[in-house]
């Protein structure tokens, strides 16, 4: 026994040195792990704001989402962790730009920091969404990521920042500052605030609050499920970022810590979700039905108010908080339409209305110094150093992102022309539109006109007032919103259009094309119908051919939910569609072409009804001649 005491001894200094180790490598790995959920939280905001947004929008907004790391990635290693975390003073640091010298057992903070700035950042895409310039954006979230952000957190999670240091009152008080656990203020209402300034100079989307009366016209987004499944993702990512600003899982009480406040931000957001959902039930405050929208993003403003005190919080107090943050969600979003400001993601109710929540509610519910729960002068102090923190923030926010996007607008960068905002970010902006026609559709039909299938086909869409020529179809795009093109035309159904053929060597009748049934997807069909029940009735090459059977086999009658058009070469034959008068469609084609394969299963040598077998002006004995390649264009 005395040997092994004696052994033990001997050895201790070691055994520190281990420990130490161990400690040191396990506070990292908590960095790079959390690290690594708060990075898939992005892929949340991307789901969210995508589904939000109108399809032809969607490759526009994501970019934005995926942009918004690596530019943070950036600008964040440059400069932005110098001015958060270097040695400096109350105001800025000024040491380790480009993490030089950083020692290397601090790598996985810098990591976990730079995933809490790209979320900053992406808020502000989301409350823009549908109008703003890529490169104007981009700009911002430069400016964003490496000064706006990285100032805000060195005042209040840096030691010596200036509102977490505070004022020593002395006494029995001591030192009071402001205090925000993972960045109700810090992290949600920076974005917050950036957001509804951004939204705000840059003006609201076509079509979003009447011209004359000013009220809100509601523009749906175009994937509920996205939306939702981005939901789920940020509840998850919320649980880590709340979890993981402990900063330790080495030290005694961390477990205890990061264990609270998990339970109490999952208490805050189910709250918050059922208030704000029963809320919306309520017909004078909603609809009266039950939104999922509603659901999700009431959860995701718990859970933002949840963030600057969910390490200190009786779980009563993060139930209160729900609820209140539940109804407080409601209140912005009402606020924020009555300023005639338009965010497409309810990202300033969630974020800056959820935020400064949070910040407020440490003031009150913090079980150590809250108002409510001591009531003495320290935490009546306590409560204004969170307020006066609060409006900092939004004061520094605010400046800079005006400044910011003031220039761009006087400089006419900030917005997109209006008839690019019409057609669509996606094609003209970037080539490349997130759900593209041609892939759409089950093998079999799946074209307005569709005779010959060995001809290959390319779908395309149209704009407004363009001529039906080849070279022309290079600029296409989605069509507006359905409910906004069915407010335009009064919801008046289209009946009865007409094909005027024209005959040259072949020509098609499309006839009793109606308008009816629920919207569906709205780059699937021609913006004055969403089903079109078509009838192939007559295919002419110089002379009627009776197409009953050929109908049978090479037709099927139902709905199609799509705009077609195939490109065109050496067009001569056209149709146009009318409408009270008014030029709709046109329909042009190729000349025709035998088909061979036909031969043996459409015979019509000798009939009665189509004498083709001799002809002098017809070669086209025993085959049926196909239509060529069509194109449909919207006038």
């Amino acid at each position: 026994m005395e040997y092994l005491n004696n052994a033990t001894m001997y050895n201790v200094p070691k055994l520190k040195t281990v420990v130490s180790i161990l400690e040191s490598n396990l506070d990292q790995f908590l960095f790079i792990i959390m690290g690594l959920c708060l990075l898939f939280m992005q892929s949340g905001f991307a789901l969210l704001e995508a589904g939000s947004v109108r399809s032809k929008n969607v490759t526009n907004i994501l970019i934005k989402n995926v942009c918004d790391s690596f530019i943070c990635g950036v600008s964040y290693w440059l400069f932005g962790f110098a001015f958060a975390y270097g040695d400096g003073n109350q105001f800025i640091g000024h040491t380790y730009f480009a993490i030089t010298d950083l020692p290397a057992s601090r790598y996985g903070y810098f990591f976990f920091q730079f995933t809490f700035t790209a979320t900053a950042a992406t808020i502000v895409s989301g409350a823009m969404a549908e109008r703003c310039e890529f490169m104007a954006y981009f700009s911002f979230s430069l400016i964003m990521t490496g000064f706006i952000y990285p100032l805000v957190t060195h005042w209040t999670w840096w030691p010596n920042g200036f509102l977490v240091q505070g004022m020593d009152y002395g006494g029995d008080i001591g030192r009071v500052g402001y205090r925000d656990f993972s960045g109700s203020g810090v992290v949600h209402t920076v974005g917050g605030m950036a957001a509804f300034v951004g939204a705000a100079i840059l003006g609201p989307r076509i079509g979003r609050f009447d011209p004359e009366t000013g009220a809100a016209v509601f523009i749906r987004g175009h994937s509920i499920p996205l939306s939702t499944l981005g939901g789920f993702i940020l509840f998850f990512g919320f649980l880590t970022f709340n979890g993981a600003s402990q900063m330790s899982l080495s030290k005694e009480g961390d477990g205890e810590a990061i264990s609270l406040a998990i339970v109490n931000t999952m208490i805050t957001a189910t709250f918050a979700s059922f208030t704000a959902t029963f809320v919306y039930r309520i017909p004078t405050f909603g609809s009266g039905a039950w939104c999922i929208t509603v659901a999700s993003n009431g959860a995701i403003t718990g859970m933002v108010a949840s963030c600057a005190g969910c390490n200190v919080l009786y779980p009563w107090g993060s139930c209160a908080l729900g609820i209140i943050a539940g109804i407080l969600y409601h209140i912005w979003c009402w606020l924020v339409r009555s300023l005639r400001v338009d965010d497409p993601t309810d990202a300033v109710a969630m974020n800056l209305g959820g935020g400064t929540l949070g910040v407020i509610a440490v003031g009150l519910l913090d079980r150590n110094k809250g108002v409510i729960c001591k009531w003495n002068r320290h935490s009546g102090l306590f409560l204004g150093w969170q307020l006066a923190g609060m409006f900092v923030i939004m004061a520094w926010t605010a400046f800079w992102s005006a400044i910011s996007f003031g220039i761009m607008r006087w400089m006419k960068i900030l917005r997109v022309p209006e008839d690019i905002e019409l057609k669509g970010l996606d094609i003209p902006r970037h080539k490349e539109p997130g759900y593209p026609v041609e892939s759409y559709g089950h093998g079999h039909v799946e074209k307005i006109i569709q005779i010959l299938e060995s001809t290959p086909m390319e779908v395309f869409q149209g704009y407004a007032n363009m001529m039906i020529m080849p070279q022309e179809l290079d600029d296409k795009g989605p069509y507006e919103h359905p409910e906004i093109e069915a407010s335009r035309r009064n919801s008046v159904a289209m009946r009865d259009v007409h094909v005027d053929s024209v005959h040259r060597k072949s020509s098609v009748s499309i006839q009793n094309l109606y308008r009816r049934g629920s919207y569906e997807h709205p780059e699937w069909r021609p913006p004055f119908s969403h089903q079109l029940n078509h009838i192939i009735t007559e295919v002419e090459e110089n002379g009627s051919i009776d197409n009953s059977g050929f109908a049978k086999t090479r037709t099927k009658q139902g709905s199609i939910s799509y705009e077609h058009g195939i490109p065109l070469e050496n067009s001569d034959i056209k149709a146009n569609m009318t409408y009270k008068g008014h030029s709709l469609y046109t329909i042009g084609e190729n000349e025709s072409y035998e088909r061979h394969e036909d031969m043996e299963t459409n015979k019509h040598t000798g009939s009665e009804n189509n004498k083709h077998t001799g002809s002098e002006n017809n070669k086209h004995t025993g085959s049926v001649t196909g239509i060529s390649p069509a194109t449909i264009t919207k006038f």
